[in-house]
């Protein structure tokens, strides 16, 4: 366990049984630091992320992440926005320069963040018919009170995430994604050396 010199918690567990290495950086926010009347941005944030890059287009991310035989996702919940997944050994490193595109060159492309928001009303129009959906949500707003933001649904509501522009999620973005709430948790076939060599581009390129 270590930190990194911008501030970012490291901790890992080596187990070399399988050539496999699992890792997620986890950012303190989510849904806590959306505004109510804007619920939806930082999940809609996290799903512009998995949307290429600023030199990738999405099918040449998904592409580049295939080649490698990893998987990267980035997701938004109640309290963290989470960069996670897994590779073979062999190829951790370049998938963490992939997951450094990913974290430091977001695309926000026009077109991509339509697709996105629509990607994201539809799932919220099936959520609404969905008996467990709703209990979920009857429930946090039962645990959390109706006027915290945690009783709020995570990716929003028709009404908010249709007036959410994508200025939004660069604000939410550049207000809320630093090194300095993140941590960093790995375990698979990995030393400490290693881990220490393939974040050294996030280390000296994020604050």
């Amino acid at each position: 366990n270590f930190n990194l010199a911008n501030g970012v918690i490291v901790n890992g567990i080596t187990n070399s049984e399988l050539p496999l290495v699992q890792f997620q950086l986890r950012l303190k926010g989510g849904l806590l630091l959306d505004q109510p009347e804007k619920t939806g941005v930082a999940n809609l944030t996290a799903v512009m992320m998995n949307r290429g890059t600023a030199n990738k287009t999405v099918a040449e991310l998904e592409e580049a992440i295939e080649e490698l035989g990893a998987s990267i996702n980035v997701r938004s919940g109640q309290q963290y926005i989470t960069i996670s997944g897994n590779t073979l050994a062999r190829n951790f490193q370049a998938t963490i320069n992939l997951v450094e595109e990913i974290l430091l060159e977001p695309r926000w492309d026009e077109t991509e963040f339509k697709l996105a928001k629509q990607s994201v009303l539809s799932q919220i129009a099936t959520q609404s018919a969905n008996p467990n959906s709703i209990a979920t949500n009857t429930f946090n707003k039962l645990i959390y009170g109706e006027n915290n933001i945690l009783s709020s649904n995570a990716i929003g509501t028709t009404i908010t995430v249709e007036g959410i522009l994508l200025e939004d999620l660069k604000n939410y973005y550049n207000s809320y994604f630093s090194a300095t709430v993140a941590s960093y948790e790995v375990v698979g076939a990995i030393t400490e050396e290693n881990v220490k060599m393939a974040l050294s581009g996030i280390e000296q390129r994020w604050n």
